[in-house]
């Protein structure tokens, strides 16, 4: 359950851009630094899993829930939150912009007493370099007095990271430090959002607020029926992106129109392979919230296997004229088959499990 985050800030970052008035290059850019800057509030999974092995070394069980019961006190606690996320945004646009533009030169435009374009740049460096400063340091004495002198180190090894990954991006972007920004802060900002529906929400003011939304958002009475509701908004947000994603490529990635009905004539029909996994109603036990497992590692899998099906066949039939083309085309074709494997299979089995008197 955790790309869904990437996807809806890619789709949200790319379309918006692009709705004003970027072009297709530089909202697919935004879309990504947004999709990165989505991802990168996970990385304290790897504390959490450390923190979890020690307290296994001491005694804990072993198990999902137990995971779950040691990692939540750190996962999510300090990374997540929302003045966590500004603060990882001025970062993360401080060091794309120290990386794009404060190493190059400044000169003056010729015959004008205003900075020229590189010189514009590196003042929008400076600027984001002393917003960010103050953030980090606000942020890091607050979590230091109020939470304690762990979650400070956590955060600061946190933003270091969000720092380095600002500066490898920013010598890539094609954007400007403003628009750097809005696509970091859309990525941080709604990370923590999704995260409502599987498990406790995160502080979403720490440190600075006091508790908000502090229970679980529940899709369905039926425990079954809402780990199935978390898979569909999941999968929601996935599509969601690989549209804005097709749009704005124009359907280059898998040789389509760039239409709607583009995408669908790129998807393989053996993804109704799917279809089968309604049999999983009766031979598995039945997933939950606190028994995710049971439905990711069975019904991803299935969705793999599918999309490296199509994808190698696809990827066969690429031309003499151009031998990648047919690899291209593999990729896109099998990760949409895979996706639409995994749809079909969700929808079939929640189907078979309300039909089945039980």
């Amino acid at each position: 359950m955790f790309v869904g985050h990437e996807f809806l800030a890619f789709a949200l970052a790319g379309w918006g851009a692009r709705s004003t008035g970027a072009d297709r290059r530089t909202a697919l850019h935004l879309g990504g630094i947004a999709a990165i800057a989505a991802l990168l509030p996970d990385l304290d999974v790897a504390y959490a899993a450390a923190t979890y092995a020690t307290a296994v070394a001491g005694g804990a069980p072993l198990g999902w829930e137990a995971f779950w019961g040691v990692a939540n006190g750190v996962h999510r606690v300090v990374t997540h939150p929302l003045p966590v996320g500004v603060v990882a945004a001025l970062a993360f646009t401080a060091a794309a912009a120290v990386a794009t533009a404060w190493l190059e030169p400044t000169p003056r435009t010729a015959g004008s007493d205003f900075p020229s374009e590189s010189g514009r740049d590196a003042l929008a460096a400076v600027l984001a370099t002393l917003f960010a400063t103050a953030g980090v340091a606000a942020l890091l004495s607050t979590f230091s007095r109020v939470v304690g002198r762990t979650p400070a180190l956590v955060a600061a090894a946190f933003l270091l990271a969000v720092a380095v990954a600002g500066a490898l991006v920013g010598r890539r972007a094609d954007a400007s430090t403003a628009s750097l920004a809005a696509a970091a802060g859309v990525g941080f900002l709604s990370h923590p959002f999704g995260d409502v529906f599987l498990a406790v929400p995160p502080p979403l003011l720490s440190p600075f607020g006091p508790p908000v939304l502090t229970e679980r958002v529940s899709l369905a009475a039926d425990p079954t029926v809402e780990i199935l509701a978390v898979l569909f908004f999941e999968l929601a947000a996935v599509w969601l992106g690989v549209v804005v994603a097709f749009r704005l490529t124009a359907g280059d990635f898998a040789r389509t129109d760039g239409n709607l009905s583009g995408l669908r004539g790129a998807i393989d029909v053996r993804s109704m392979t799917g279809v089968a996994y309604g049999a999983a109603v009766f031979v598995l036990p039945r997933p939950t919230v606190v028994d995710a497992h049971v439905l990711g590692f069975t019904i991803v899998p299935l969705a793999v296997v599918v999309g490296l099906w199509t994808g190698y066949s696809n990827a066969r039939r690429g031309t003499s004229d151009d031998p990648s083309g047919g690899h291209r085309t593999g990729v896109a074709v099998g990760g949409l088959s895979a996706l639409t494997a995994l749809t079909v299979a969700a929808v079939v089995y929640l189907v078979v499990y309300l039909a089945t008197p039980w």
